[in-house]
């Protein structure tokens, strides 16, 4: 995939999130914590996405140029 097949999937889903985040009849019960917790997951995935695919989320470079300071979980 390229760079611009990634950023269309990133806001395909981020359109998909917001729509079901807005649907009082599916995200309605949540609390905050748990919308954030739903985020989180979304984004790391995202990141995932993006890297299986050799590209960096953050900086949308590929994973060779990237320059992007590495986060120790």
């Amino acid at each position: 995939m390229t760079i611009f097949d990634l950023r269309q999937a990133f806001h395909h889903s981020l359109s998909n999130m917001r729509g079901w985040f807005e649907d009082s009849a599916v995200s309605g019960r949540l609390t905050v914590l748990d919308r954030l917790s739903i985020l989180d997951a979304w984004q790391q995935e995202m990141a995932e996405f993006f890297e299986k695919n050799g590209y960096c989320l953050a900086c949308n470079r590929r994973l060779n140029r990237c320059r992007c300071p590495k986060v120790m979980n």
